[in-house]
């Protein structure tokens, strides 16, 4: 028994996974006995990879010390594991439904691909500017998300588009303070206007 902090869950049509903050994995089935695998660090994301009998057969870990282990479900044996960069794994995706190699991004904006046929099971892509928060792979291109922006990349690391968020809400702000500018100095010193114009805008 583990008196652990949950860090991480997956519900699964059959049962759940949690992930504690002592590094506990522990299926829990609908019915019938747990299950429990302790990982050496904390889990950070988990994915669950669908078999050929259209059910979930494993989960993969990704851990705040950059390793990528992957369970068997129900009995979470040990099928793989691997060491990437040392920083917090922050988000994994499977390259197609029919492989079993993964695209992974870290906190320190790294994207490796994993898998048993990739070599030495790990192979650093490329590397994005800032820390990598969601990575799924659709039609040749890698989508990278960074907190509210969306990247484009090819699989050679080169940036085919963005959508800077940040620029967006830059551009916001200085529009409010435009408009700001321009009701003081239409209306003067009016105290209750100016009171008013604190107030946070939608736009």
């Amino acid at each position: 028994m583990t008196n652990g902090t949950v860090v991480r869950s997956m519900v699964l049509p059959n049962g759940y996974i949690i992930a504690l903050d002592d590094g506990m994995i522990s299926w829990r089935p609908s019915s019938g006995r747990r299950t429990n695998y302790r990982l050496q660090y904390p889990a950070a994301v988990l994915l669950g990879m669908v078999g050929p009998t259209g059910s979930c057969e494993s989960v993969v870990i990704g851990d705040t010390r950059g390793n990528v282990i992957r369970l068997s479900l129900p009995r979470l044996e040990l099928l793989d594991a691997c060491e990437t960069s040392g920083s917090v794994i922050r988000s994994i995706c499977r390259v197609s439904n029919s492989s079993d190699r993964l695209l992974v991004g870290d906190d320190s904006g790294h994207v490796w691909l994993v898998g048993r046929d990739v070599p030495d099971n790990f192979l650093l892509l490329f590397k994005h500017d800032e820390c990598i928060t969601s990575i799924r792979t659709q039609d040749n291109e890698i989508t990278i998300q960074s907190g509210w922006s969306k990247y484009h990349y090819d699989w050679e690391g080169v940036m085919k588009s963005n959508y800077d968020r940040n620029e967006l809400f830059y551009q916001k702000k200085i529009e409010r303070t435009n408009r700001r500018a321009r009701l003081l100095e239409r209306k003067g010193n009016n105290s209750g206007l100016v009171a008013m114009l604190d107030l946070p805008m939608i736009s």
